[in-house]
């Protein structure tokens, strides 16, 4: 059995990393893929692979939205790629000219991302839910992607519902067409994210649902389901989905639809160094993008850079992770390097460096090279939330500590009879877990949080300015 998923596991590696380069880059600009590719079961197998690998590229989860832009404006890092350019980041000024041309790649790569899965979805249609075996299974992720994709646009791009529920949302596109897309208001862009992801659960709870039974006609495509759009992927994103709406107890009910199954669990606190590493977690990750280039991304930039993206030292990075709680932090040593022995003040963060290669130069064949996408520990802090909201002190810390402990910590409910927690433990936690993720911008946008940034000293209050991104120009342009 174990030899039977090794030699999968090379074979589907292997296939990805061939789909993304036919299915991606064989046609050129503004011509819609040869409709030969959706002919066969395989044609559209391979065009979903490609477009999980080119999230995995670096405008995208490669760099810009997990360890680079997204976490540089969440003010984890005082270093950068380019020092001016980081720093300019940091300090808000988005229509730079070094840093506008970051953030318009983010809208239009994610943009392009769609369109690859309109077109897939589109020459779906065209046959008879009957001719594939998987067809069902196609069209959910495709949906699942097309959701995710959007949903991320908006989180960037528009103002928080929260905040603002007349504020204008995103275009929403569901065809392949080059033709113009309204921006919707920001209510109508959740709810066709949440009608796209809904119809992926309905598939994949019917058809799709495949860690736990083998179906010998579906072919290689439902094993290693973690790197797909899966059903669990679904059901956590639409947690994280309405989380962000604000429906708290919709968000925990999806969150424990995952949470109680049996598939996933948090690691123990000796593993936390190997939880990610350049790797998909066994346990924890719900949903992951394969890629062999993301280690060597993380690699270059993180370490053997020397060190030029660090931890921010300020404030002093050991009270971040000793905050709150009794008992040691695993988080703070098994993440962070120090950077003393380079003349640098800050921590060096190894959270998602390839250690297998640096200290072995060989990764063991079962672990998944790749990027984490949704993590358990995101589902026990909405939990958690929701708890807390509902005045169940009890149950907030029992499903918070689910976390704390596993990460070395001695928890929140001691046993004495006193529970005392707040949105600032959880929120504490948030920001320690998360680091490299691309998540800790979001959530101080999502309570509308002032911003503490260190090189300058300065506090940015909570405004649109800073929580939204510009939509390129040319949007507006085409749109004339």
């Amino acid at each position: 059995m174990i030899m039977k998923r090794l030699i999968y596991t090379l074979f589907i590696l292997l296939t990805i990393c061939y789909s993304c380069d036919s299915f991606l880059d064989v046609r050129p600009t503004g011509e819609i893929v040869n409709n030969e590719l959706f002919e066969t079961a395989e044609g559209f197998e391979e065009a979903i692979y490609g477009v999980y690998s080119y999230l995995a590229r670096e405008p995208l989860y490669g760099k810009n939205m997990t360890y680079g832009l997204v976490d540089v404006v969440g003010q984890y890092f005082s270093g950068g790629w380019d020092q001016h350019w980081s720093n300019q980041l940091r300090l808000y000024n988005y229509k730079h000219m070094e840093v506008r041309p970051e953030i318009d790649a983010i809208w239009e790569s994610m943009y392009k991302g769609i369109s690859y899965v309109n077109n897939m979805l589109e020459n779906l249609a065209k046959h008879d839910s009957t001719k594939f075996a998987l067809y069902n299974v196609y069209k959910a992720e495709g949906l699942g992607l097309r959701a995710f994709m959007h949903f991320e646009l908006l989180r960037l791009f528009s103002e928080s519902i929260i905040q603002n529920p007349n504020a204008t949302g995103i275009p929403y596109r569901e065809n392949y067409t080059y033709q113009v897309t309204p921006f919707d208001p920001i209510n109508e862009s959740y709810n066709k994210i949440i009608r796209d992801f809904k119809e992926a659960e309905r598939l994949l709870a019917t058809h799709g649902e495949y860690f736990d039974r083998v179906d010998e006609n579906a072919g290689g495509f439902v094993k290693d389901r973690v790197i797909h759009m899966n059903l669990y992927a679904v059901q956590a994103l639409l947690a994280r989905v309405y989380w962000e709406k604000g429906d708290l107890e919709t968000a925990k009910n999806y969150a424990m639809k995952v949470i109680d199954c049996p598939f996933f669990s948090m690691e123990d606190k000796t593993n936390v160094e190997d939880i990610m590493n350049g790797i998909i977690s066994d346990k924890e990750t719900i949903w992951g993008l394969y890629s062999e280039e993301f280690p060597n991304y993380t690699r270059d930039v993180m370490y053997s850079s020397g060190g030029n993206n660090y931890y921010d030292p300020k404030p002093d990075y050991r009270e971040i992770y000793e905050v709150d709680q009794d008992g040691f932090d695993y988080r703070l040593d098994k993440w962070f390097q120090t950077l003393s022995d380079h003349g640098a003040e800050g921590l060096r963060c190894m959270k998602v460096v390839d250690r297998f290669k640096v200290r072995l130069n060989t990764r063991p064949v079962t672990k998944l090279s790749g990027i984490n996408m949704i993590r358990l520990p995101e589902l026990y802090y909405i939990v958690s939330e929701y708890y807390l909201l509902s005045d169940n002190m009890e149950m907030a810390a029992t499903y918070l500590d689910k976390v704390v402990k596993a990460r070395g910590l001695s928890g929140f409910n001691k046993g004495d009879g006193i529970v005392v927690v707040s949105r600032m433990n959880i929120n504490n936690d948030r920001r320690k877990e998360l680091v490299c993720e691309g998540q800790w911008f979001q959530i101080m946008k999502h309570y509308n949080m002032s911003i503490y940034e260190s090189i300058t000293d300065q506090t940015f209050q909570a405004s649109k300015d800073i929580y939204v991104f510009p939509v390129p120009d040319n949007e507006y342009e085409y749109r004339n």
